[in-house]
């Protein structure tokens, strides 16, 4: 009869299961009679390695027959040896649930792990009651993968089941940081293609058949992009429980989680006004030599201003006193002007008036015709 493992000691305290390739049931576990044959040869054959302190689980494998699955993962964790589980390529759908038996797995860096929905083939013809019957027994199905995986991971359940129907393929990396691998074996190497027809994922020689997958996997080398999975949406990372809280709300939040970044930012804003305050001081020297000191002196320290600005404020200050000075001259002028049959001595046309006029036609025109 054709196996899909094999058992070997590799010492008095050491044995190693590999099983490469699809996990099968050659007929239904759970029926009477000769047909339990299977699961009686696996446990036969895990009885024969003898009383050992450690299995060593190699796989590569697609996945399978869901129950053929169950059934080796519980008679896995029943045996007292510390299980340790090697993935030499690939472990997909229910061989996931092999791994999941194992106190520690091991994987190379370019691995692959993926979890999916449970499938269930059907021919035949079926009524609306019979398919809501198989619905459910796929729903229970689910729930006893979930058991297994929630017991490996330690997380939620709604998270697992949500990477399950999202048919999520992972890196050795991805699978490490979801809890389905302990640790990375970054000397050991997999050796992975893909046919041309996009239907076999070849891993160390061994051709799994993706046709009933609706994604597929990518992987990566030092010097590929970073893994992206085919057709699927990036998957929140489980939040493990020492994860700091990172909610930035204000000043002093982001001061708390990127203090190095707050103390560049502000070093940086203080040298640029450093040099902006001056450039500031620098232009009003330049324009200051012909104006009134107090003037300056307000501009620089007391109500800081530019060069241009300065320049505004201080034409406004001289026509201003020109208004004053021409003021000052007409109201000196007047009372002469107003005196009754009064004229020059010279008989001449008052100069100074003259004088007074012009320079005011002068400031209007200055002044926009103020």
């Amino acid at each position: 009869m054709s196996k899909f493992w094999s058992f070997k000691n590799l010492s008095a305290t050491t044995a190693e299961l590999t099983l490469y390739g699809d996990i099968r049931s050659e007929k239904p576990w759970w029926s009477e009679g000769d047909d339990a044959i299977y699961p009686r040869q696996f446990k036969k054959d895990l009885a024969e390695i003898g009383n050992v302190d450690e299995i060593v689980l190699r796989i590569n494998s697609r996945g399978g027959d869901v129950f053929a699955a169950t059934t080796i993962y519980s008679l896995l964790k029943d045996h007292p040896a510390k299980k340790t589980g090697k993935i030499d390529g690939m472990a997909a759908s229910a061989a996931v649930t092999l791994l999941a038996a194992c106190d520690t797995v091991m994987a190379p860096s370019n691995a692959q792990v993926m979890v999916h929905d449970p499938l269930l083939g059907l021919m035949g013809f079926y009524n609306a009651q019979d398919m809501i019957r198989m619905a459910s027994v796929l729903e229970k199905t689910k729930e006893s993968i979930l058991n297994a995986y929630v017991n490996k991971t330690g997380m939620e359940r709604q998270e697992l089941a949500d990477l399950m129907a999202k048919e999520t393929f992972m890196t050795a990396e991805e699978a490490k940081e979801y809890g389905f691998v302990d640790e990375i074996m970054f000397e050991e190497k997999v050796d992975v293609s893909m046919t041309n027809d996009n239907r076999y994922f070849i891993v160390n020689s061994i051709a799994h058949d993706l046709a009933d997958f609706k994604n597929r996997p990518q992987w990566s080398t030092k010097n590929e992009p970073p893994y992206i999975p085919l057709n699927v949406q990036p998957t929140p990372k489980a939040k493990k429980e020492d994860d700091p809280e990172m909610e930035i709300k204000n000043l002093e939040d982001l001061k708390k989680h990127f203090p190095d970044l707050c103390n560049q930012l502000v070093a940086g804003a203080a040298a640029e006004a450093v040099n902006a305050e001056r450039d500031r001081l620098k232009g009003i020297d330049e324009i200051a030599a012909t104006m009134p000191a107090d003037i300056v002196n307000k501009a620089k320290y007391e109500a800081p201003v530019n060069a241009e600005q300065l320049a505004l404020i201080a034409l406004k200050a001289d026509a201003a006193a020109g208004r004053t000075f021409m003021d000052q001259r007409r109201h000196e002028l007047t009372p002469a002007n107003q005196v009754p049959g009064a004229t020059p001595p010279d008989g001449k046309p008052d100069a100074d008036k003259e004088a007074v006029n012009a320079l005011s036609e002068a400031f209007k025109k200055l002044q926009g015709g103020e």
